[in-house]
């Protein structure tokens, strides 16, 4: 019995690193990717390649996730798509998830504080 738990757990461990490998590659190329498509675009806006309607009031810039902008007088125009950002923050939750689970896969701790059992005894004294 104790070797049939051991594969299982060996499967879980490395189900567990297979994903958070791929899903933290999956949301380093679309962070690669959207940092690429952000580097000239605030250029691209002061030069008039970007049509916003108005006068250009600023342009700007951040790293996560990598964005680039433009505010005219009338709207304002993003380097990056509503879906980009969504999908960027999505898979590093899924990656915060995978390392967290993997981590204590391998280190599993007791809660001592939870040693109350439904249906066993009295409970907590709510």
């Amino acid at each position: 019995m104790t070797n049939n738990r051991t594969a299982t757990g060996r499967r879980r461990t490395m189900l567990l690193g297979i994903s958070a490998a791929l899903s933290l590659a999956s949301a380093g190329a679309l962070y690669v990717l959207l940092y690429v498509r952000s580097l000239d675009y605030g250029e691209r806006c002061e030069r008039g390649l970007v049509s916003g309607g108005g006068r250009l009031l600023e342009t700007g810039a951040s790293w996560l996730p990598p964005d680039a902008w433009c505010r005219f007088e009338d709207q304002s125009m993003s380097a990056t798509p509503f879906w980009a950002l969504l999908l960027f923050y999505a898979l590093l939750t899924v990656v915060v998830w995978s390392v967290t689970s993997l981590v204590r896969t391998h280190r599993p701790r007791p809660n001592p504080g939870l040693d109350w059992q439904p249906g066993h005894g009295t409970g907590p004294g709510w």
